[in-house]
């Protein structure tokens, strides 16, 4: 997984986390260690699905910022924090408060920091004048200072220019100096000549120079080259990369919680406090893998998936999305499922389109879209699981595209170089049919019932036969060598 996002309950005591069915409220003496278990367990598992250089986003307020913090310190290692950021919200706050609070947080730590790349994104509040959206930064490098002593530059033939041609009189009074007159002609230097001053990019003006004055790379791989300017200084010119990188810690202009409710309510789903889709999409975008695999395991809203099909849909990527959710059914509503009626219904909406309350016409983003549900397992039933669980097991297994199990001779899934095949009950005269069906695959994993009986009929060196139920008991740690 390249990029997690959650938004978890805040922990505010007004009924937003339950814990083990039931509501946690201010009441509870044992509020603030509840939520630190519920968290620490998630976030554990969280860190061993994180690719090295993947990232993970939690949203929070106040409420357990420093719990929060602590516990991601211990789990994902202080020194791999990328930012707390601070969200400024634009909802509405409470004006009774002594301080009117109008932020939240988002704490961003990497797998390893170390090979987490820049962010390719501009912080959204940078004003579209800005020289970030320029083509090329151009800077000056004279820049005298302790750090910076007075040392010689020679110059050759050659060296490029800003003007076509012209003369900049010889001086010693203003930096650079130079003892002759700089002679320009063509657009490059015509006479060798020694410049003095302080410098803040020496060592890279003189590598650009070893190399015959053609473009290099600096150490953002950026492409640079220097120049004379008409004013005789000395000039870096770095062209700027597709992938510009420019994120602050202070995140505005996303919007509220209350107006992404108001928009969801159009579409007909009702929801208390969804995060903007800006700002999770924003989040997302900070990965630079266009297919990145993007997990969000508190999905709520699915404000995630619509950040990831929306982003697909701008700039082309095939980013993948796995949302997980309880029903956040409880005592008191025991028939609640918000997985399903919610985020579900989202997610559907945003790919296919709708109609709003009030009649516009909204068009879906496009993508695929599969609702699954997890049910656990008893061990005294795990010898008794069914065909369709057992082949969507096995999809899930080995990364296949997921399709629904139907009644046949066999169930097969892959592609040229790999495939699994799921034999539910096997009749030797659909053999040479199934034999035929394999050829199409390099590598075939068999799953069956009855792997000897299979493999007398159809031995290849290309297939692997696997018993069932054994090899699912086994990958879920119900069998440790033998049968439990």
């Amino acid at each position: 997984v390249k990029c997690i996002y959650i938004d978890p309950p805040y922990n505010t005591g007004n009924r937003d986390f339950v814990y083990n069915d039931r509501f946690v409220d201010k009441e509870d003496a044992w509020r603030h260690s509840k939520w630190c278990e519920f968290m620490f367990q998630r976030l554990m598992l969280a860190r061993d699905f994180l690719a090295p250089d993947g990232v993970i986003f939690v949203s929070i307020d106040d409420n357990e910022m420093f719990a929060l913090g602590l516990l991601m310190n211990r789990i994902f290692g202080e020194a791999n924090r990328l930012a707390c950021f601070a969200w400024q919200t634009d909802g509405n706050f409470d004006n009774q408060a002594k301080v009117k609070i109008c932020h939240e947080y988002v704490l961003a730590y990497a797998c390893k920091i170390e090979q987490f790349p820049a962010p390719p994104v501009i912080d959204p509040s940078i004003p579209k004048g800005s020289k970030l959206f320029k083509a090329e930064i151009r800077n000056t490098i004279v820049k005298n200072g302790p750090k910076n002593p007075v040392s010689v530059i020679r110059l050759p033939v050659g060296f490029p220019a800003s003007i076509r041609s012209g003369t900049v009189p010889a001086r010693q009074d203003k930096w650079p100096r130079f003892d002759d007159h700089l002679l320009i002609a063509d657009g490059v230097l015509a006479e060798p000549i020694e410049v003095m001053s302080g410098w803040s990019s020496k060592d890279l003006c003189e590598d650009f120079i070893k190399g015959g004055c053609k473009p290099i790379l600096d150490s953002k791989g950026q492409m640079t080259r220097f120049e004379l300017s008409a004013m005789g200084a000395i000039e870096v010119v770095k062209t700027r990369s597709e992938a510009q990188s420019h994120v602050v810690s202070v995140i505005r202009g996303f919007g509220s919680t209350q107006a992404q409710s108001a928009e969801l309510a159009a579409a007909g789903i009702e929801f208390p406090y969804p995060k903007p889709l800006g700002l999770v999409q924003y989040l997302v975008s900070m990965v630079t893998d266009p297919d990145a695999l993007v997990l969000d395991f508190f999905a709520g809203s699915g404000t995630t998936a619509h950040a990831v099909h929306k982003l697909n849909a701008e700039d082309g990527g095939r980013r993948r999305v796995i949302l997980v959710s309880s029903t956040e059914a409880t005592v008191d509503a025991p028939e609640k499922n918000l997985c399903r009626d919610v985020c579900a219904t989202r997610v559907r909406r945003v790919i296919e389109g709708y109609t709003t309350a009030s009649g516009e016409a909204v068009a879906g983003v496009g993508g695929d879209f599969a609702y699954l549900r997890a049910r656990r397992i008893p061990v005294g039933e795990m010898l008794e699981i069914q065909h369709p669980e057992v082949w969507t097991a096995l999809q899930l297994a080995h990364g296949a595209a997921l399709t629904p199990f139907t009644e046949g001779p066999w169930m097969l899934a892959g592609d040229a170089d790999e495939a699994v095949c799921y034999v539910p009950r096997f009749d030797r005269a659909d053999a040479p049919a199934l034999r035929a069906a394999l050829r199409g695959s390099r590598s075939v994993a068999l799953y069956s019932w009855q792997p000897a009986t299979v493999r007398q009929h159809l031995r290849a060196a290309h297939i692997t036969h696997l018993p069932i139920p054994e090899t699912l008991a086994r990958r879920f740690g119900l069998l440790q060598g033998g049968r439990k």
